[in-house]
Order: C-alpha cells, then sequence, then structure tokens
C-alpha cells in the first residue's frame, strides 16, 4: 500500500515532488489511510524565505520551534483531545491534522483564524525585541475524506493540502468571516466581562492595585481578549470594544482600599479618539465611588503612535486631570525608551519575556535593574509581569523591582481574587539575615500622632486647626479612620493666598484641597524603604509628611527631615559593624561568620532566637520599653554564649528583635537553655504589678480587637549545617524551624524536629 501512495504522488504532478516527504513523518501514511475525515488546519509565516535572509537560519529555526509549540498548546486547548498531527512540507508551513467528525467549514475557518490570532500575539512581543518587526501568520482550512477502496487516496490528500494552502492566500474579508457576526453580537448585547489580576507590592506583598481583563462570553472564542481586541481593531470598532470594557471594569470593581489602583488597557489610538473624553469616565467614576486618583490608563507599547505630539498632549490633559499612566510591554513596542521618557509614566509595566528566566539570565537582570533606576528616577514604580514561580518572585523581590503580576500571586478571576498562600509566605533567604541599622529600623519607630479630619470638613475649619496649634505642619483626611489624603499647611496656604482664595474655598470640603495620592507606608515598613519612596516622589512633594498605618488605620505621620535625621545617625552607627541598638555584630558580620565557617570546612550550628508576643507589649507599654526589652535580650544571649559557648562564638543583631548566634553543634542546647531559663525569669521586670502577676496583658490584636496576651517569650530555633550546604538550603530549613518554635508557647526552643 505504501508503494502504491509513492507511485500515485509521483503521477500527481511534479509540483508536489517535495511532498513526499510526508511518509517520513511519523504515523501520517498511516494516519490517512486509518481515518474516515481529517480536518487541516494550514499555517505559513508571510515572506520566510526574505525574513530567513535578512535575519538568519538561526533565527528562522528558533521562530519556527516556537511556533510549532504555541500552535500545539492551542491545539491541546482547543480540540480537547491529543490524536492531532502536526508536521511541515516546508520551511515556515505548519499543517495541523485533526482526525475527528467532520467540521463545517465556518468552524474551521474560524479555528484557523483564532490560531492565526494567538501565535501572532504570542510571537509579537519577542520579534519586535529581535527585529523590530511583528510576524504574520497566514491561514488556511480545508477537509480530507478517506476513502479506503479509492486509489487515489494519497492525490487527494495533496488535493485538500493545495486547498488550504490556496485559501491562506488569498485576502482575508474579516467582515465575511462568520465571527464578525458573532464579534458584532457580542457588542450590541454588551457582552463583555471582567477579570481582575492584583498588582502586588514585592516589599510587603500587599495589593497595590488590579488590572481589569476583559473577556467575551465563556464558550465563544471571543472569551480569549486577543481574539476580542484583534477582530475590533479589524473591523474598525476598537474605540466602541474599549468603552465597554472599561464600563465593565468600573461597575464590577466593587470595595477597594482608597489608594488601591484599577488598571485600564487602552490603545494609543483610543486616547486620541475626539469620542473618548474624561467627562463620560468622570461621571462613571462617581456613580461607583472611584476617583481619577484610582484610574490607571495602561497604554500599550505594542502599537505605533502615529502622532505622538497630539497624543503626549491629551495624555497630558487627563493627566492633568488625577488620572495615571502606566506603559505596558516596556522595551518591546515601537517607541522603547524614547516614547517613555517622553511620556513619563506613573508605571512602567515590563513584559513576561523579561522573567522567563531571570534566575540565570543576566542581560534580562541588568534590564530589571536599569529600568527600576529609571523609574525611580522619573517619580514612577515599575511593574514586572508573567511571574509565575517562587524562584522569580524571589529574584525580583533581591533585585527592588517595585510591584509584580503574574500566575504566582493570583489568576485573573471575575471576583477579586485572594493572594495564593505560597506568595503571603513568600521568604527570601536575605530575610533570614535581614539587614541591621538603618535597612531594619520600622518606620513605627519614627511615628509622631497627628490631627485628622474627615473628608466633608469645610476648609476654614482646616485652617483654624493649623492657626490653633503653631507646630502642626499637617492633617491628615480620613474616611473611617483609613487615611485617603494629605493637607500640608504651606499647601493650604498657598491655596487660600490668592486674589479670591479664601472667598472661593469658603464653602468647599477639605476633599477639594487635600493631596488624595499621599505616600502612606505600614508601620513595619523599614525607615531606609520609606525615604526611598519619599524621595521618589514628585519635587514638590518631596518633603511632604508621610502617613503611617496600622492595618489600614491612620497611626500617625513622620516628616522627611526626621527620616533624614535617623538615617545620618545609624549610618555613623553602621559604619563601626554594629546595631545601633544593642551594639552587636549587624548584618555584614554576620553573613562573613557564616561564610567563614563554611570555608573551613567543619560542621556549626546556627541558632536564631525571635521574641513572641514583642509586637503588642510594643503597642502597648511604647517604643521606649520595647527597646529595653530587646536590649534585655541582647545582653542575655551574649552572656549564655559567652559563659556556655565554645572560644569563636559569635552573636549578632539581624535587626528589631532577630538575633543569630553561630556555635558548635555540641554547644548549642546549653546555650539554648540558659537563655530561655534566664529570660522568663527577668521579662516580668519589664511589665507593670498587675500584669507580671496575671502572667498575660490585655492589648489589641491584629484585627484591632482587645485580647489578653502571654508575656513576651523567647523562641529559639538551632540549626546544624554541613560545611557544604548552600544558603538557599540553610533559609528555607531555618524558615520552616522558627515557624515550629513560635507555634510552641511560651519560652522555648527546638531542634531538628526533635523538642527539648
Amino acid at each position: 500500500m505504501l508503494q502504491l501512495l509513492k507511485k500515485k504522488a509521483a503521477e500527481f504532478t511534479e509540483s508536489h515532488k517535495e511532498d513526499i516527504n510526508i511518509l517520513e513523518g511519523p504515523g501520517i501514511g498511516s494516519l490517512i489511510q486509518n481515518v474516515g475525515w481529517l480536518n487541516i488546519l494550514y499555517f505559513a509565516i508571510q515572506d520566510f524565505p526574505t525574513l530567513t535572509a535578512m535575519y538568519g537560519p538561526e533565527w528562522a529555526e528558533h521562530l519556527e520551534k516556537r511556533i510549532r509549540t504555541v500552535i500545539t498548546k492551542e491545539g491541546q486547548k482547543n480540540l480537547n483531545h491529543s490524536d492531532f498531527h502536526l508536521f511541515s512540507f516546508n520551511a515556515g508551513e505548519f499543517f495541523l491534522l485533526d482526525p475527528t467528525d467532520n467540521m463545517k467549514n465556518s468552524s474551521l475557518q474560524k479555528l484557523a483564524y483564532k490560531f492565526k490570532v494567538k501565535t501572532e500575539n504570542k510571537l509579537q512581543s519577542e520579534q519586535i525585541v529581535r527585529t523590530g518587526n511583528n510576524v504574520t501568520i497566514n491561514s488556511g482550512h480545508s477537509s480530507f475524506k478517506a476513502e479506503h477502496s479509492n486509489d487515489k487516496l494519497w492525490s487527494n490528500f495533496l488535493s485538500a493540502i493545495g486547498a488550504a494552502r490556496l485559501e491562506a492566500q488569498k485576502s482575508l474579508d474579516i467582515t465575511n468571516l462568520e465571527l464578525s457576526n458573532e464579534f458584532n453580537s457580542i457588542l450590541h448585547d454588551s457582552n463583555i466581562r471582567c477579570h481582575y489580576q492584583p498588582i502586588v507590592n514585592l516589599a510587603d506583598k500587599s495589593i497595590h492595585g488590579w488590572e481589569a481583563l476583559a473577556r467575551g462570553p465563556h464558550d465563544s472564542p471571543f472569551r480569549s481578549p486577543l481574539t476580542l481586541f484583534d477582530m475590533a481593531e479589524k473591523l474598525g470598532k476598537l474605540f466602541h470594544l474599549e468603552k465597554q470594557c472599561r464600563e465593565a471594569a468600573i461597575k464590577a470593581f466593587g470595595n477597594h482600599g482608597p489608594q488601591h489602583k484599577l488598571f485600564l488597557n487602552i490603545h494609543p489610538r483610543t486616547i486620541v479618539d475626539p469620542n473618548f473624553t474624561t467627562g463620560e469616565t468622570k461621571r462613571l467614576l462617581d456613580k461607583w465611588g472611584l476617583k481619577p486618583g484610582n484610574i490607571v490608563f495602561e497604554i500599550t507599547e505594542r502599537h505605533s503612535v502615529k502622532d505622538f505630539k497630539t497624543f503626549r498632549k491629551t495624555l497630558d490633559h487627563y493627566r492633568n486631570q488625577g488620572y495615571l499612566v502606566a506603559i505596558d510591554d516596556a522595551g518591546t513596542g515601537y517607541s522603547g525608551l524614547t516614547s517613555i521618557a517622553e511620556i513619563k509614566p506613573d508605571y512602567i509595566k515590563m513584559d513576561k519575556s523579561f522573567v522567563d528566566d531571570i534566575e540565570i539570565n543576566q542581560v534580562n537582570r541588568a534590564l530589571i535593574d536599569t529600568f527600576t533606576d529609571f523609574s525611580e528616577k522619573i517619580g514612577g514604580k515599575l511593574i514586572v509581569e508573567g511571574i509565575e514561580t517562587q524562584e522569580q518572585a524571589l529574584t525580583l523581590i533581591d533585585m527592588g523591582v517595585h510591584l509584580g503580576q503574574g500566575y504566582f500571586f493570583a489568576r485573573p478571576q471575575r471576583e477579586k481574587p485572594q493572594l495564593t498562600e505560597e506568595s503571603l509566605t513568600l521568604r527570601r533567604t536575605s530575610d533570614l539575615l535581614p539587614n541591621t541599622g538603618i535597612y531594619g529600623i520600622p518606620v513605627k519607630n519614627l511615628v509622631n500622632k497627628v490631627e485628622s479630619v474627615e473628608t466633608d470638613t469645610p476648609v476654614p475649619m482646616v485652617q483654624q486647626i493649623f492657626k490653633e496649634a503653631n507646630a502642626l505642619s499637617s492633617i491628615v483626611v480620613v474616611k473611617n479612620n483609613n487615611p485617603c489624603g494629605l493637607v500640608m499647611e504651606y499647601n493650604l496656604n498657598k491655596h487660600l493666598s490668592g486674589k479670591y482664595g479664601v472667598a472661593l474655598y469658603s464653602n468647599k470640603p477639605i476633599s477639594s484641597v487635600m493631596d488624595d495620592g499621599p505616600l502612606i507606608v505600614d508601620l513595619e515598613t523599614t525607615v531606609e524603604k520609606v525615604s526611598q519612596q519619599a524621595m521618589a516622589r514628585p519635587r514638590k512633594q518631596a518633603y511632604d509628611d508621610v502617613i503611617v498605618t496600622l492595618q489600614g488605620q491612620l497611626l500617625g505621620t513622620v516628616s522627611v527631615q526626621r527620616l533624614l535625621d535617623t538615617l545620618a545617625h545609624v549610618q555613623v552607627e553602621m559604619a563601626k559593624g554594629t546595631n545601633p541598638l544593642s551594639g552587636l555584630p549587624g548584618n555584614l558580620d554576620i553573613e562573613k561568620e557564616i561564610d567563614r565557617r563554611m570555608k573551613a570546612n567543619e560542621k556549626y550550628s546556627i541558632i536564631y532566637a525571635d521574641l513572641d508576643n514583642f509586637k503588642v507589649y510594643n503597642d502597648t507599654y511604647g517604643f521606649k520599653n520595647g527597646d529595653k526589652i530587646i536590649l534585655q535580650i541582647s545582653k542575655i544571649i551574649a552572656w549564655a554564649s559567652k559563659k556556655h559557648g565554645a572560644n569563636g562564638d559569635f552573636v549578632g543583631h539581624i535587626g528589631g528583635d532577630d538575633f543569630v548566634m553561630v556555635t558548635t553543634p555540641a554547644k548549642a542546647e546549653r546555650i539554648c537553655k540558659s537563655i530561655t531559663r534566664i529570660f522568663k525569669r527577668l521579662v516580668k521586670n519589664n511589665y507593670n504589678e498587675n500584669d507580671a502577676t496575671n502572667g498575660w496583658m490585655e492589648g489589641k490584636g491584629r484585627d484591632g480587637s482587645i485580647s489578653k496576651f502571654p508575656l513576651v517569650s523567647v523562641s529559639l530555633a538551632i540549626l546544624d549545617c554541613e560545611p557544604d550546604q548552600h544558603l538557599m538550603e540553610i533559609g528555607e530549613q531555618a524558615a520552616s524551624l522558627k515557624k515550629w518554635a513560635k507555634s510552641i508557647e511560651g519560652n522555648c526552643w527546638v531542634r531538628e524536629r526533635r523538642r527539648r
């Protein structure tokens, strides 16, 4: 039979000689003999020979490999089986054979178009970076009926192949596609849904905002936004689609914090469309309780801007209304750094292609480093997309990237999803040896109490508060004790000092003049980090006070001057290599000691010390008394190490209430017993008589409710280390061991899962 097929193929036509290579493909010959129907999808890279000559055979080989991967994945996703075959007759073309029941011609056309759009979009970012151009995929389709008694089996199959090729060469009239009618129906019925994906602050894993991602009907090819927007652009209905997407995103956004951002994808040509007006969007925001400061227009760089001057002027107009701007796909688009430098966006988003191998790709790391520094210098933030693994997240955190987005944190969902448990418990290795001194002091140590007013407080009343309190430089505007704005005295005076200033604002609420985008940080954020964020603000706001919160509730403010004074003081102490509170060696010396032990090729033990119930004590008794407990435990640890340890043992202060000791395995347990015994006895001296007698105290928990809490205790975790043990492995084991130690009530120590 095989010989007969070859003979018939040779007779078919001289032009099909190269097609006989199909018989060398695995199982193709038997496939066309043993099926009833074959649905054929054909894809060809447009101008492939020319592109190969321009960019070289290595580029061409890589491109073909990528296309095979994309088509295979799409086949598995859309055909719901894995019996299809993918093969090539010639370079730059691909045939997908689907041996299932005969599909309607319209269904095959729809499927081929969907594969084409998905493939082009998957390749777009990568190819613009490599070549500066998009790759166009032509698609065709046909069907083949295998009649086993037919001696023209092979020639009929080649005819079906030729028909698919011919279909791909035709100029595609998108309006005649059945898909276009389906798309028009979706627009007519406003059948657009939005899914939301969180954008996460990598420093503290808090949610900074949400990107709204459009979806068509669930059972439609337009469920994919790629197909949806590609069709809209081809039909000239992009503005109408984006309008519906914005409305759907804003309506369904739901509950959010006052500082949460909603990222809305906007095509550059939509921004300059005469029908796109801020008034319409503003009315929608007012209706659903949002402000322009909550909205980020995310401009994709994949699309060229023909009239950049008008585009820039229009963007400036919206920004003056309070809207924010993000540039998507930074570094992959038509204008690249030039457009970013011109626009000076509030956010720069880097494409997933830079993250795939970030752990080992030094070039991509350098690019992300550059964009991080660049975004800070223009007063913006960098968002890295496509984070899918813990390793990628850890790498980006260590690099100091501001914000992240990807499946590792949460997949897009219709209801705003919670962050994954894995991302919430993410700990980098350096967290076990966190920075000390200027890096470890929490901003809560510097907080001052502040006056606050509600959003509807009249401007004259706020002015009077400033007059009556001479030392007051700022007032926080709150809504249910959640800070939503800041009023600096100098800024209020500027508003009121004009010719008609007092009259203009006499009946207006303070929300009309407040800064609705102040810098708000959690009380545990380090002084160094807060200082960086403060100085990265626009010049006019650089020295405005910083608002500090506890679980989103107003705690107080800290001035930039105090931040800088603290940094200057602690830097002097850090130059000595010691923690400014305890006088013990800090992070650099801790790392050097562990490195020395590794190089000495000897077994050693690391003891991690951490205080339990310290936060509630600190909040109730005050920071000064909290410092006394830290000083007390540092002295106990140093004494126990000297008394019961070996010569050359090391004691270091990581920062806050965390300490590290490095000793020999034989001495570790005796040191721990001494520390727990002495601290248990002496810690009572830090409480008032009533709390010390009861053995517990009342205080506010993390949820804000009043509860009973045990006295502060110390948890110790002994980690026995081999000389060749990698620091990452040490970090992972230590995190687990410390978690176990803290789960045990009272003063305790643990070692390799055995409690003593």
